[in-house]
C-alpha cells in the first residue's frame, strides 16, 4: 500500500507539473515548447523513480536464523551486542559497527580488544529472564539492529519477537553452533557489509572442521583417551558428554567420562563426586581456568588419579576468552588445534604456536609475542 501511494504521488506531480507548463505556454504554444513540456514530465517522473528506489533500497528483509523476516538496513553502522557469542563474533567480523555490548570484555580479554571500545553501554542480557537488562542504556546508544549470536528454540525466539516490538528496533538472531560457524560468519559479514572479511573467517573455520574430523577418524578406537573436564574451587564440576560444552573434546576424537545419567545436571554441565571420579581414573583431566590446577599436583587424593600422577592434566587456556567453551564461540575454532594437539599430538602435528598466533591476527588483529605465548600455553603445550 505504501508502495503504491508513492506512485500515485509522482504520477500526480508529473501531471501537475505537465499541466503547469501548458498553461504558462497556452494553446498557442510552438511545438518546441511542447516538446519541452514533454522531456521535463518524463524527466520529473524518472526523478520520482529514481528517488524510490533509492528510499527503498535503504532497507530490505532479512530472515535470521529462526526463520523471522526483519526489515534491516542495508548499511549497516550501529549494532548492539546481543549476548556474549554476538560480542566476539561482530568483534572479529566489523568492530565498528558495535555501540554497545552485552557484556563489557573482561580486563583480560580488553588485552586484545581495540581501546576505542572498551568503555561502550553494557546492556546485559536480554533474554532468560534476566534482571540485569538495562534497556535504557541499550536506547540511547541508538543502534539500527540488535543482534545476538547462539542457539535457540521457538521460546526464545518468541522473546526475540517481543523485544523487538517492545523497542522499535530490528532484532536478529545468527544461528552459531559449531557446525554453523562458517556460515554465521558469512552471514554476519553480508550483514555487516564486510563480505570479504566474513568469508575469511568462514573459510578458517571450515578448514578446521574438516582437518579435524579427518585426523580424529584415523584415531582406532582402542587408541582413544578418556577425558575428565574440571572447573569450579573443588574441581568437581564439569562437562557432560553430548553436550554443547563438550562438542570439541568428541570432534578431536577424545571420550569423555562423563554421561547424562552420571552427574547433577546444571546448564549443560553437572556435578560429580570424588569417588565417581576414582572410579572413571581418566586417562586425561583438563582443568577449566581458574578452578584447581595449580593445587592438584600436591593433593594427595587428586595423585590417586593416573592422570595427576603421571602429569597428564593441563589448564585450559582462556585469553581473551575460554577456548573450548563457556562461552562456546568462535575461540573453539583455535582450542580444536590446540587441545587435538594436547590429547594426538602425532596425529595432530601441528607447530602449535604458530597456529595460535596466526589465529589470534586473523580473529583479533593481534600479533602474539613470546612471551604472550609462553602465558598463554604455560599451563599446557608449553608446560614442561
Amino acid at each position: 500500500m505504501k508502495k503504491t501511494w508513492k506512485r500515485l504521488t509522482a504520477l500526480l506531480l508529473s501531471l501537475l507539473m505537465i499541466l503547469s507548463l501548458t498553461a504558462c505556454g497556452g494553446s498557442g504554444g510552438n511545438s518546441d515548447t511542447k516538446e519541452d513540456t514533454s522531456q521535463a514530465a518524463e524527466q520529473t517522473a524518472e526523478n520520482s523513480t529514481a528517488a524510490q528506489t533509492d528510499s527503498e533500497g535503504e532497507t530490505y528483509i532479512f530472515t535470521d536464523s529462526t526463520g523471522r523476516e526483519v526489515e534491516l538496513p542495508v548499511n549497516i553502522t550501529r549494532a548492539a551486542c546481543g549476548g556474549p557469542l554476538a560480542n566476539i563474533m561482530i568483534y572479529a567480523v566489523n568492530p565498528d559497527v558495535i555501540v554497545g555490548w552485552s557484556s563489557k570484555p573482561s580486563e583480560t580479554a580488553q588485552k586484545y580488544i581495540d581501546k576505542s571500545l572498551w568503555d561502550l553501554p553494557e546492556y546485559g542480557k536480554f533474554y532468560g529472564n534476566s534482571e540485569d537488562f538495562n534497556r535504557e542504556a541499550l536506547m540511547a546508544s541508538a543502534p539500527e539492529v540488535i543482534i545476538d549470536v547462539g542457539e535457540w528454540d521457538e521460546e526464545y525466539k518468541a522473546d526475540l519477537d517481543a523485544l523487538q516490538e517492545q523497542l522499535g528496533i530490528p532484532v536478529i538472531l545468527v544461528e552459531a553452533n559449531l557446525e554453523e560457524n562458517p556460515a554465521a560468519f558469512r552471514t554476519m559479514g553480508k550483514l555487516l557489509g564486510q563480505e570479504e572479511r566474513g568469508e575469511e573467517l568462514a573459510s578458517y573455520c571450515e578448514e578446521v572442521l574438516k582437518d579435524a574430523k579427518e585426523k580424529a577418524a584415523s584415531i582406532p578406537e582402542e587408541d582413544r583417551v578418556t577425558v575428565y573436564y574440571g572447573e569450579g574451587e573443588d574441581g568437581l564440576s564439569t562437562m557432560i558428554a553430548g553436550t554443547i560444552h563438550a562438542q570439541i573434546f568428541e570432534l578431536v576424537g577424545a571420550q569423555m567420562v562423563v554421561q547424562q545419567d552420571d552427574a547433577q545436571t546444571s546448564q549443560g554441565g553437572g556435578s560429580v563426586s570424588m569417588e565417581q571420579l576414582m572410579a572413571w581414573d581418566p586417562d586425561v583431566i583438563a582443568f577449566a581456568s581458574g578452578s584447581i590446577y595449580e593445587t592438584v599436583g600436591e593433593d594427595e587424593t587428586w595423585q590417586a588419579l593416573k592422570a595427576i600422577s603421571g602429569n597428564n592434566y593441563f589448564e585450559i587456556p582462556a585469553e581473551p576468552y575460554n577456548w573450548i567453551g563457556r562461552p562456546p564461540g568462535p575461540n573453539r575454532m583455535i582450542g580444536v588445534r590446540w587441545l587435538g594437539n594436547m590429547l594426538y599430538p602425532e596425529v595432530f602435528d601441528y607447530d602449535i604456536e604458530q597456529e595460535v598466533k596466526d589465529f589470534f591476527k586473523l580473529f583479533y588483529r593481534y600479533d602474539l609475542t613470546d612471551e604472550e605465548m609462553q602465558e598463554l600455553l604455560g599451563n599446557s603445550t608449553l608446560k614442561n
